[in-house]
């Protein structure tokens, strides 16, 4: 891919630059002042006098998808958690507990240490500039404990921060969240095959330059799974299972964790900068064939891909996921 270079030094996976990326203009930075005391009154109902926190993300509206905008936030919000009287910072990727199969093996992925919640929203540009929306949910019960919403008034807002996300990120994501068309029985109108993906940030996560990328995956049932990368520039490539290791393989009630602990290899994130995906595609039957991982697939990411997902019997129930993040400087 010209692209993207993937990269193993040192044990580390790296997806490097290529071309360059112009900065926006620098704006005086916002006053958030009223940020702590909001964020503190959130728990003014919750039978805990104070939290730790984990980050969770922020998507634009009921899209799923990140912007910028949300990165920049993020960052805000982090200064705004530092003044709270009520609310600790857990600075460790822990939002992928917000699927239940993940959380119930909380221990075994994020340590004895953990955050009692999660705060974490959508936004969306109104009048006065963005409206965000603040959840904070329990993190052991997975009940919502407060929703807040926080005006962003436009001025405060850098001017090359993209707040909606692009009409080609919508639509990349909208041809790759069914791939599978018809698969799947259903007993009780329950899917017979369930397969869920996360990032370590959640859904709909922004990175930046350097940070490290991990995938949770959960399936309802024993069977054989396929992951892929598309990158901003709308290249598929298989990465998992890899050269690295990887049996193609996920358990019914486990979750994968991708890198592994015994992987010996990172993702770490870099230029080119935009939106990338991870589409995950699980079937009860294997595939019928098997993509060289880590090497561009011709055409178009939602066909190439669909041209992988074959399988030798009609007797198959196959599930599918996606995650969507972006990439920042």
């Amino acid at each position: 891919m010209k692209n993207m270079k993937l990269l193993r030094r040192n044990g580390v996976i790296a997806f490097m630059l290529v071309f360059a990326v112009s900065a926006g203009a620098q704006q005086q930075a916002p006053d958030f002042a009223d940020l702590p005391a909001v964020l503190d009154h959130m728990l003014d109902n919750h039978y805990m006098p104070s939290v730790q926190v984990g980050m969770g993300s922020f998507t634009y509206g009921d899209t799923q998808l990140p912007t910028p905008f949300a990165r920049w936030f993020e960052d805000e919000l982090r200064l705004g958690l530092a003044q709270t009287t009520r609310m600790k910072l857990f600075d460790r990727q822990v939002a992928a507990a917000m699927d239940p199969a993940i959380r119930a093996q909380y221990s075994e992925f994020f340590g004895q240490d953990r955050a009692d919640s999660i705060l974490y929203g959508k936004y969306a540009e109104d009048a006065g500039g963005v409206a965000v929306t603040l959840s904070l949910t329990d993190l052991a019960t997975g009940t919502l404990i407060a929703e807040k919403r926080y005006e962003v008034p436009r001025s405060a807002i850098p001017s090359d921060v993209t707040v909606q996300p692009s009409l080609k990120t919508v639509q990349t994501a909208m041809a790759l969240s069914q791939l599978v068309p018809g698969s799947g029985g259903q007993i009780s109108g329950v899917p017979d095959l369930m397969l869920t993906l996360s990032t370590d940030r959640g859904v709909g996560a922004v990175y930046r330059d350097g940070e490290k990328l991990t995938l949770y995956i959960t399936s309802s049932k024993d069977a054989y799974l396929k992951i892929y990368h598309v990158d901003v520039n709308g290249i598929a490539q298989l990465i998992w299972p890899n050269r690295f290791g990887g049996s193609g393989k996920v358990k019914a009630g486990e979750a994968l964790k991708f890198p592994g602990p015994s992987d010996k290899f990172q993702y770490v994130l870099g230029r080119p900068y935009g939106t990338e995906y991870i589409k995950a595609v699980a079937s009860t039957r294997p595939f019928a064939t098997m993509e060289a991982d880590f090497s561009d697939l011709q055409g178009a990411a939602a066909e190439a891909i669909t041209r992988g997902l074959s399988v030798a019997s009609s007797d198959t129930t196959r599930a599918e996921a996606l995650a969507v993040y972006e990439i920042l400087p």
